[in-house]
C-alpha cells in the first residue's frame, strides 16, 4: 500500500510539475529601424506599424508594412512623420521621456503621454494615418497624481478597454510600481475620468523598471513588461489573469517569461511590445542591445517578432473561449432556424396543395459529399414515394386500407455554408450543415393540419484563425406543428421542438473536448390568405423562442498547447421575430403546374450577450467572458420553383440567404427534392436508421388481393463489413 501511495504521489508531482512549465513564444525574426523606440502600435489589419522615438522623444513614425504583421516586410520609403511636441501639446521633449501610445478604438485618436504627467491628443482625419492630423485642446491635467492620491506616478504607458470606457496608466518607477485603473464618462475622453483602482504591483513585479502595458483582446489577460539595462537577466514579461475583463481589482499575477530574444541567447532591453490582432504573433523592440558578455554595442535598437502557440500564449495558453462558445450558441440558434425554416415550407407546400387529396411530398439531402446518397439518387430513379420514414419516425408505413386516415408524409433535405461571428472579440467563423427531416401530417379538414418531423443534422463550425479550433457537431431533433385558421384571412402556423445535441471539439484534428446539450423551442408564424398581385404576395410575421442548455466540459487542449480551461454549465435563451412577405405564381406548363415561389423578411435578433464561467487549470482562477450578440439585424432572402406533373413526379430547388446587417455574417441554404406518386397499390420507399448503424432499407410493397407483399434489402453506411440482406413479408389487416 505504502508503494502503491509512493507512486501515485510521484505521478502526480511529476504531472504538476510537467503542466507547470511555462509557455513561450517562439522566436521568428528581428528588423533593426535604428530609431531608439519607445512605443509601438499596429493598425488592426497588420498592414501599418507606428514606432515613437525615445531618445529626443515626441516623433512619431509611420510605415508601411508589404506582409500583415510582417516586420521584414516594413517598406521604409512609405514613412511618414508626426512631431508630437508641436503646438500647445505637453508632453514634453528629451528628459521628459514620451513614453505611452494608443489609438482609440477606430483609428480616428492618438494618445501620447510622458513621464511629467503630459498627455496630448490628436485627431486623424483618416482612421490609423498619421499624415492628416489636428491637436485636441490640451486638458491641462497633470497625471502624475490627478485623482488617485498618494505619491507621485511617473506614467510610462497608456491603454484603454475596449469601448473607451476605462483607461489605465501605471508607475514607471523602481520600487513603487502601481497601476491606476479610470472610469471615463465620456469614451475615450481622459477628461471625464474617475479614479477606480490602483493595483500595488511591486509583490510580483520586484525592483526592475515598468515600460508598457497591454490586455489581451477580451481583457482576461493583462501583460506588463520591465526593463533592466544594465541586467538584461532581469527582463521579463509578467502576466496576469483578470476574472472581471478589464478590472484591475480582480487581478492574479500568474507567472512571468524571461525574455530572449535571439536564437543566439544575446538579451535586450525592452521597451514596448505588441501583440497581432489574432494574438497568434508577439512583438518586441529593444534598446541598448547588449551582448552575453556585457558588453555595450551601442545605443541601436531592434524590433523582434515572435510566433506564440495559441492566442495571446505566454506562460499560459486558453483556448480562444469566446470565439468557441459563439460557435456552440451559433449552432444552438442553427438548429432552431433550420427545424422551423423546413417545417414552415412544408406549410407552404400544404398551403399550395390544399386541394389535393394526396399531400405526399418527399425530398432529398443534396449532399455531394455523400457517396452512398448520390448514388441512392440514380438508382430510385426519381421515384420516392409517399411514404419515407426512419426508426424515429411515427411507425411501419400504413397500409393501402389505413391511407383512408387522411395520412401524409414528407421527407427533406437541407445544405447551409456560411460565415458568422465576427465580432469585436470573436474570430469568424465558417459554418458547413446539412440534415435529413421525415415528416407525417393529418388534415383534419380544409384549413386545419397537425403533424410530426424528426431531423437529422450534422455540420462543422471552423474558427478562421491560425489556431482555430473546429466544432463536429450532431442534433436530433423532434418537432410538434399544427396550422390553425385565425378568421377567413389568416392562418396561425405552429410549431414546438425538441433538441439533443452534441459537440466535438477539435484543435489540429484532435478531438479536445465533448459537450453534450439539450433544447425546447417554439416558433409561431402568421400568415394572411389573402394575396396580392400576379404573384400573389402575401405579408407574414414570425415569433422563434428557444432555451438552450450545454453541460459542463473540459476542453483538455493539445501537447503542444499545454492548456486545459474547464466550462461551468450554460443554459441560455435565443429568439427571434420577423416580418415580411411570401409569394408564388402558379403557371401551367406541358402535363402539369410550375409553382415560382420566394419570400423576404427583416428579422430582429432578441439574442442577448451571453456569460459564461471558465477556468484555467494551469492558475485556477475562474473567470466570466462574454459571448457577444453577433448580428441583431438581419434580412433573409428565398428564391425558387417547384415543378408539379400529371404524371406524379415533382421536382424543386430553393436558394435561401441569410444576411446580416451588423457585422460580416451570411448563410446560405440549398434545398433540393424530387419525388413520385406511384399507382394507389403499390408503394416504394427508402428508410434511413440514423440511430441503428446508420442503417438503411429500400423497400418494394404491392397490394395483391388485400395482402400486402413487401420486398426489401439494407445497407450499412459505416460496418467495416458490409451487410446486405433481402427479405419478403406478406401480411394484412382484418
Amino acid at each position: 500500500m505504502r508503494l502503491l501511495t509512493f507512486l501515485f504521489l510521484l505521478f502526480t508531482f511529476q504531472f504538476n510539475f510537467a503542466y507547470a512549465e511555462i509557455v513561450s513564444p517562439t522566436y521568428r525574426e528581428k528588423v533593426e529601424p535604428g530609431l531608439q523606440i519607445a512605443a509601438m502600435l499596429f493598425s488592426p489589419n497588420g498592414k501599418k506599424i507606428f514606432l515613437m522615438k525615445y531618445v529626443n522623444g515626441g516623433t512619431l513614425y509611420q510605415f508601411n508594412l508589404n506582409t500583415a504583421f510582417d516586420i521584414t516586410s516594413l517598406d521604409a520609403t512609405s514613412e511618414v512623420t508626426l512631431d508630437l511636441n508641436a503646438g500647445s501639446d505637453d508632453v514634453g521633449t528629451g528628459s521628459n521621456g514620451t513614453q505611452g501610445l494608443e489609438f482609440n478604438s477606430d483609428g480616428t485618436k492618438i494618445f501620447a503621454t510622458n513621464e511629467v504627467g503630459g498627455m496630448n491628443v490628436h485627431s486623424l482625419s483618416t482612421p490609423y494615418d498619421i499624415s492628416n492630423v489636428t491637436q485636441d485642446a490640451d486638458d491641462g491635467i497633470d497625471w502624475r497624481s490627478y485623482l488617485h492620491g498618494g505619491d507621485n506616478i511617473v506614467p510610462h504607458d497608456i491603454d484603454f478597454n475596449n469601448d473607451g470606457t476605462k483607461m489605465y496608466l501605471f508607475d514607471y518607477k523602481k520600487g513603487e510600481h502601481e497601476l491606476v485603473e479610470y472610469d471615463l464618462s465620456t469614451p475615450y475622453l481622459p477628461s471625464s475620468a474617475t479614479h477606480n483602482n490602483s493595483l500595488n504591483l511591486e509583490t510580483s513585479i520586484g525592483v526592475n523598471f515598468l515600460q508598457e502595458l497591454e490586455f489581451d483582446d477580451d481583457g482576461t489577460r493583462m501583460y506588463i513588461i520591465n526593463s533592466a539595462i544594465n541586467a538584461s537577466s532581469n527582463n521579463y514579461v509578467y502576466v496576469y489573469k483578470l476574472s472581471t475583463p478589464f478590472s484591475s481589482s480582480t487581478a492574479t499575477y500568474v507567472g512571468k517569461w524571461q525574455a530572449t530574444f535571439t536564437t543566439t541567447s544575446t538579451y535586450g532591453s525592452p521597451l514596448a511590445f505588441q501583440f497581432s490582432s489574432d494574438g497568434m504573433k508577439f512583438f518586441m523592440n529593444t534598446y541598448n542591445v547588449l551582448k552575453t558578455d556585457g558588453v555595450s554595442i551601442g545605443l541601436d535598437d531592434y524590433i523582434f517578432e515572435f510566433n506564440l502557440s495559441c492566442p495571446y500564449g505566454i506562460v499560459i495558453c486558453e483556448a480562444d473561449s469566446i470565439s468557441n462558445v459563439s460557435a456552440q450558441v451559433e449552432f444552438a440558434k442553427h438548429v432552431i432556424q433550420q427545424n422551423t425554416s423546413t417545417v414552415f415550407k412544408r406549410f407552404e407546400w400544404l398551403r399550395r396543395n390544399e386541394g389535393k387529396k394526396n399531400l405526399n411530398s418527399n425530398n432529398i439531402n443534396f449532399n455531394i459529399s455523400n457517396p452512398v446518397l448520390s448514388s441512392l439518387k440514380k438508382q430510385l430513379k426519381s421515384s420516392f414515394n409517399k411514404e419515407i420514414y426512419s426508426q424515429v419516425s411515427l411507425g411501419e408505413k400504413k397500409t393501402t386500407k389505413r391511407k383512408n386516415k387522411n395520412w401524409s408524409y414528407w421527407s427533406h433535405g437541407d445544405i447551409s455554408f456560411g460565415r458568422k461571428g465576427d465580432t469585436a472579440t470573436s474570430k469568424p467563423k465558417e459554418i458547413r450543415v446539412s440534415g435529413l427531416m421525415f415528416g407525417a401530417d393529418k388534415k383534419i379538414n380544409n384549413n386545419k393540419f397537425f403533424g410530426a418531423a424528426i431531423r437529422f443534422g450534422e455540420g462543422e463550425i471552423e474558427s478562421i484563425s491560425p489556431s482555430g479550433n473546429e466544432l463536429d457537431t450532431e442534433s436530433l431533433t423532434f418537432n410538434l406543428y399544427s396550422t390553425l385558421p385565425i378568421d377567413n384571412n389568416s392562418n396561425l402556423n405552429a410549431l414546438f421542438g425538441v433538441s439533443l445535441l452534441r459537440i466535438d471539439q477539435l484543435l489540429s484534428n484532435e478531438i479536445t473536448g465533448e459537450r453534450n446539450g439539450k433544447q425546447v423551442f417554439t416558433a409561431l408564424n402568421l400568415q394572411s390568405k389573402d394575396s396580392y398581385g400576379n404573384f400573389n404576395i402575401r405579408p407574414t410575421g414570425k415569433f422563434e423562442f428557444g432555451v438552450t442548455q450545454f453541460s459542463e466540459y473540459t476542453d483538455f487542449g493539445t501537447s503542444s498547447t499545454n492548456s486545459q480551461d474547464t466550462y461551468d454549465s450554460l443554459t441560455f435563451k435565443t429568439g427571434n421575430i420577423a416580418a415580411g412577405f411570401k409569394f408564388d405564381n402558379l403557371i401551367d406548363i406541358s402535363d402539369g403546374r410550375l409553382s415560382r415561389n420566394g419570400s423576404f423578411e427583416y428579422i430582429r435578433d432578441l439574442t442577448s450577450n451571453i456569460d459564461y464561467n471558465f477556468k484555467n487549470n494551469s492558475d485556477s482562477v475562474s473567470v466570466t467572458k462574454t459571448a457577444e450578440t453577433h448580428s441583431i439585424h438581419n434580412i433573409k432572402g428565398n428564391l425558387g420553383f417547384e415543378a408539379l406533373f400529371e404524371s406524379g413526379y415533382t421536382f424543386a430547388l430553393n436558394y435561401e440567404r441569410f444576411q446580416g446587417l451588423d457585422y460580416s455574417s451570411h448563410q446560405d441554404s440549398i434545398f433540393f427534392k424530387f419525388g413520385h406518386i406511384r399507382e394507389e397499390e403499390s408503394e416504394f420507399a427508402f428508410n434511413y436508421k440514423p440511430l441503428q448503424n446508420n442503417q438503411m432499407e429500400l423497400s418494394y410493397v404491392k397490394d395483391v388481393n388485400g395482402f400486402d407483399v413487401k420486398v426489401s434489402s439494407n445497407y450499412s453506411m459505416v460496418s467495416q463489413i458490409p451487410d446486405y440482406g433481402a427479405n419478403i413479408e406478406v401480411s394484412s389487416t382484418f
